[in-house]
């Protein structure tokens, strides 16, 4: 079945390079085998989304695609889509086009390897001495080209690649150097390698780090793709962190939110003082200006603190008396505007 680049990445033929960018990362994200790890499909989606970019991403790649569809990559150096599809009757060099002159391919590239078959292997570069190379110059006149155009293939830079990565809260407060051992998938195979990364302070979650040149391997002395962390917060047994914001849960006593009291709560730089007032209700918030995450520039979020009112379970008989007092003292009905009903 042919394979249609174009409808893999979901794109248009008239798409131009960001269109083609911007879709390949989208569905890069979507279908990485490191993000649906009990998907068993999800790695070969990945791989037709690589190839389909690898191909409409490179302008000569693309070119050919367009032109010859399948067989893109079967068109030798030197050769234009055009001459090839001419002169093998636009089935490939496995087929049974004919040159002028009454050759058959199956002919000529049988005997070129010494083989009675029409399978073979073109290198690139066009082969060597009384090779393939050879056998096109003397067709076509010692031009070693078809119609006069050569097409060169130069170096092609390799893919860009993204990788969730988790850290801590503190990891992404402070920020933090990480060695990986990374696995990287690409046309031309899998790569193994270990990289060291450096997390800024202060990265959100969700951000994109990119790491220059330790993406895929570029080929024919093309530079490396750049690799993309994306950063995942673990959730912390304590702080929950919003944007720049931090927020926590600290417990009170009753004395404490019914008379007023100054306590201690900790933050990520160690304990401040927060006053609270007498009458505090269960479930109040406080605001610490500049206690929460700090970025590069000096501005830093806030701090939230909800107050929750703890009761004691196990009450003395003389603490029992006076909470016995109290409520005699207290008549005030603190459920009179609650709902009678539906």
């Amino acid at each position: 079945m042919a394979k249609d680049f174009y409808k893999t990445l979901g794109v248009e033929r008239t798409a131009d390079e960001k269109e083609i960018k911007r879709a390949y990362r989208k569905l890069a994200r979507q279908h990485h085998p490191d993000i649906n790890p009990n998907d068993k499909s999800a790695e070969a989606r990945f791989k037709e989304i690589n190839e389909a970019y690898q191909v409409l991403s490179d302008k000569e790649k693309r070119e050919l695609y367009d032109a010859v569809g399948d067989d893109y990559d079967k068109v030798p150096a030197g050769v234009s889509a055009e001459d090839f599809k001419r002169y093998a009757g636009g089935t490939g060099f496995s087929g049974s086009g004919n040159f002028p002159g009454g050759a058959n391919f199956e002919d000529i590239f049988g005997q070129a390897s010494g083989r009675g078959g029409a399978n073979f292997r073109v290198e690139p570069g066009g082969g060597g001495a009384g090779g393939v190379g050879d056998l096109f110059e003397n067709l076509f006149g010692g031009r070693g080209d078809f119609g006069g155009r050569r097409q060169q293939r130069g170096p092609q830079r390799g893919g860009d690649v993204e990788q969730p990565l988790d850290v801590s809260l503190a990891e992404s407060i402070r920020g933090t150097q990480r060695t990986l051992q990374l696995t990287i998938r690409s046309e031309r195979g899998e790569e193994s390698r270990n990289v060291t990364v450096r997390i800024p302070a202060g990265v959100r979650d969700g951000a994109r780090v990119r790491i220059a040149n330790q993406g895929a391997s570029g080929s024919g002395g093309g530079a490396n793709g750049d690799l993309f962390l994306r950063i995942r917060i673990q959730p912390h047994a304590f702080w929950k962190r919003e944007g720049d914001n931090l927020s926590c849960e600290v417990p009170v006593r009753f004395d404490e939110a019914a008379l007023g009291a100054t306590i201690r709560v900790p933050t990520t730089e160690g304990e401040v003082s927060l006053k609270i007032p007498a009458g505090t209700q269960s479930g109040q918030n406080f605001r610490l200006s500049g206690r929460g995450v700090k970025q590069k520039d000096g501005k830093a979020g806030d701090m939230f603190v909800r107050v929750k009112v703890a009761v004691p379970k196990d009450l003395t008989e003389r603490e029992t008396q006076l909470v016995e007092e109290l409520g005699a003292l207290r008549s005030d009905d603190v459920r009179h505007d609650l709902p009678k009903g539906l």
